[in-house]
């Protein structure tokens, strides 16, 4: 039989910031994440969704937890088939893309020649790779547009 967890996606979403969930002293996302994960054994990361995470900040994640706790993430949009502003990509990326990809504001996958796209991947791996090594990876999800 598995383990079933709870949680939330995320620790400092709007919502449960207002709720007043959180103590007072609890006044970072440093000191939220520790908290929270005093309370609950899992937490979805939405932030992956939105651009690429630094594997420095995937170290900090592993080290402000227990080490029973467990990380879900959203993929990075871009890989998903949803539109990626291009704000929300590496400037060494951005800097390789096809000229006429670098005109737009948003880009999709589909734009980036295929090694480009494999090193989008590797840094999205990379960047993780803390949270798996320290056996705190769970799920990597995929939400695709409509």
């Amino acid at each position: 039989m598995g383990e079933i967890l709870t949680g939330t996606a995320g620790w400092t979403d709007p919502t449960l910031l207002d709720s007043g969930w959180y103590p007072a002293d609890a006044d970072s996302a440093t000191s939220r994440l520790q908290y929270y994960a005093s309370k609950f054994p899992l937490v979805e990361v939405d932030s992956t969704y939105y651009g690429l995470p630094a594997e420095r900040t995937a170290e900090l994640w592993v080290d402000r937890t227990p080490d029973e706790f467990t990380f879900d993430f959203k993929a990075f949009r871009l890989f998903t088939g949803h539109p990626t502003p291009m704000k929300s990509l590496p400037k060494a990326v951005r800097e390789e893309l096809p000229a006429h990809a670098r005109e737009r504001d948003s880009v999709y996958l589909r734009d980036l020649p295929r090694e480009l796209s494999n090193e989008v991947w590797d840094m999205y791996r990379r960047a993780l790779s803390p949270v798996h090594a320290a056996g705190k990876m769970g799920a990597v999800f995929l939400q695709f547009p409509k």
